[in-house]
């Protein structure tokens, strides 16, 4: 089995994110369900993750899977990163402020969607960026 970039990175998040739960390997596997050694294989990079290990990953440890298949870093991310109030609630002004300022509506579930889409987004970078959010508004809101 090859050692690829993209394996290694992977293994790495996951061992950071076993070493968060406190758990050795065996353990972790068997909670995931999976065979120790194929849970070992993921860990070192010899092996690509599966889709069913990402799942129980999500799961169980609530694991956001776009960071662990693509990072940045070895900081194990949530996807319930806790939303902080006063970034949301400036996401959602400038979402409807876009929308009056060029005269477009969304459904609302259109719009709640991009909301947390967004919120997704900024929550990771810690800033608004109205710039993403003019082009998020203005490919959606054709």
């Amino acid at each position: 089995m090859s050692r690829n970039p993209f394996d290694v990175e992977v293994g790495e998040r996951l061992k950071a994110v076993r070493e968060k739960a406190r758990l050795l390997q065996p353990e972790f596997a068997q909670r995931l369900g999976l065979a120790p050694r194929t849970y070992q294989n993921y860990e070192i990079g010899e092996r690509t993750i599966s889709a069913e290990a990402i799942k129980a990953l999500y799961e169980m440890f609530s694991v956001d899977p776009v960071w662990l298949l693509s990072g940045p870093g070895n900081d194990p991310r949530s996807i319930k990163t806790p939303t902080k109030p006063d970034l949301l609630a400036e996401i959602i002004i400038k979402v409807e402020q876009h929308l009056a300022k060029n005269r477009l509506k969304l459904p609302l579930e259109k719009k709640a969607r991009l909301i947390v889409l967004l919120n997704q987004y900024i929550q990771l970078k810690g800033k608004v960026d109205d710039d993403h959010i003019e082009h998020v508004l203005s490919v959606s809101a054709l």
